[in-house]
């Protein structure tokens, strides 16, 4: 009987194991089954919130993008050289001039090139690098800064991209919906003509002014709302003759002047909007620029001749014409439209600085040559002093041109 009892015991400890076995064995395996299910529920849902999350991508517009600076920034940009600090070696650089800024440059960047003819061997070979990178979007556009259609048009383009949206792939090849920001306007292009005042056309004065001061006011005040909208910034490129006007870009240096004028009075008011405007003097890089061009500079001097009465042909003929040589030396140094700024060159890092920075400067100023600073700094000091004879006398010295001589005129015969 004992015997009986004990195996019932021992049947019993048997049975009630078993049970706690089996129900820790159905426990772990409903649980591994809600967590696979758990599991899965999170990674539908991670992905649907991907998928319906809009990631923004920054659309910078840059106009004169058919040479210099233009054609440079959207080129290294299309290269991907913007992700090489090419200022790593001058550290001491970056904290003086950049004023050691963080700088949030974002991996995907969306560029509208404006050019003035879109068919130029600068925009030609700016399609053609696009191709060849998939971080960069650009898109490539006519824009004329005389022609109030042109800009109307411009923007109406910058204005339909903004309402796009644009299916990208994730790390993981998983498409994305994104939108485009507009993050910065860099009113680059710029229009010169290197002659005495006297010598130029109206159409020329007024071209000046229209590309150089007059097209960016339009061009930016159309997009105005989206910059209010989007707390973007405006780059306004000037030129240290917007600070020390010389002779003979009498005109282009007053545009620039009031390019500057225009933009830090805008400053204050657009601040309190979430808009920063930003001045831009890059240096000295005319080598790499068309803004000289000796073919635009042939067709302008003709219309000059052409526009001009007896009395001043004859005052002026032989002058213009060792004036107009005096430039056409420069020509055989002048680089094709097609070639790039050097990437040495301190430019870029001040405009890095400009663009991407949290906190950018209201002015950037790209260190000229020794040639520029001593000039800028004798020509300043005598201008404070009240000795401008001494002054014109440093600029005539400064900028080397022909100089005009009364006795001229018997030499005029010869070029007529």
């Amino acid at each position: 009987m004992k015997t009986f009892q004990i195996i019932n015991v021992k049947n019993h400890y048997i049975i009630q194991s078993c049970l706690v076995i089996s129900l820790v064995t159905v426990t772990i395996w409903i649980t591994t089954i809600l967590r696979k299910k758990i599991k899965i529920s999170q990674n539908r849902n991670a992905q649907q919130c991907a998928n319906n999350k809009i990631i923004s991508i920054p659309l910078v517009v840059i106009t004169g993008c058919d040479t210099g600076l233009g054609y440079s920034i959207v080129m290294r940009y299309l290269k991907g050289e913007h992700f090489n600090n090419n200022q790593n070696d001058s550290k001491m650089y970056n904290m003086l001039f950049s004023n050691n800024r963080a700088l949030l440059v974002p991996s995907r960047i969306a560029i509208v090139a404006f050019c003035l003819n879109p068919n130029s061997p600068g925009a030609k070979c700016l399609v053609q690098f696009s191709l060849k990178n998939n971080n960069i979007q650009l898109f490539v556009r006519q824009l004329d800064l005389t022609d109030t259609d042109s800009i109307k048009t411009g923007v109406t383009f910058v204005t339909d991209l903004l309402q796009q949206n644009v299916n990208i792939f994730d790390p993981h090849n998983e498409p994305v919906v994104s939108k485009y920001e507009l993050h910065a306007l860099i009113n680059n292009a710029a229009r010169m003509v290197m002659a005495e005042y006297e010598w130029q056309t109206s159409k020329m004065i007024k071209e000046q002014f229209k590309v150089n001061i007059l097209g960016p006011i339009m061009l930016t005040a159309m997009l105005l709302p989206t910059f209010r909208k989007d707390k973007s910034r405006v780059i306004n490129v000037i030129s240290h003759c917007a600070y020390l006007p010389l002779p003979g870009i009498s005109i282009y240096g007053a545009t620039k002047a009031a390019i500057r004028a225009w933009t830090i009075g805008t400053r204050v008011e657009l601040d309190n909007h979430g808009i920063k405007m930003i001045t831009f003097s890059p240096g000295s890089f005319y080598l790499h620029s068309s803004i000289m061009s000796g073919e635009q500079r042939m067709i302008d001097y003709k219309d000059m001749r052409n526009n001009m009465n007896k009395e001043q042909l004859a005052y002026y003929g032989a002058f213009m014409c060792s004036y107009q040589n005096y430039l056409s030396n420069i020509d055989v140094y002048i680089n094709p439209p097609e070639t790039t700024i050097p990437s040495s060159n301190k430019i870029y890092c001040q405009m890095d600085n400009a663009l991407w920075a949290v906190h950018p400067k209201a002015e950037y100023n790209v260190p000229e040559p020794w040639r520029y600073r001593i000039y800028f700094a004798v020509a300043w000091t005598l201008s404070s002093l009240g000795l401008h004879y001494f002054k014109d006398k440093v600029v005539r010295r400064f900028v080397a041109t022909p100089q005009f001589h009364n006795n001229i005129e018997s030499q005029v015969e010869n070029v007529l």
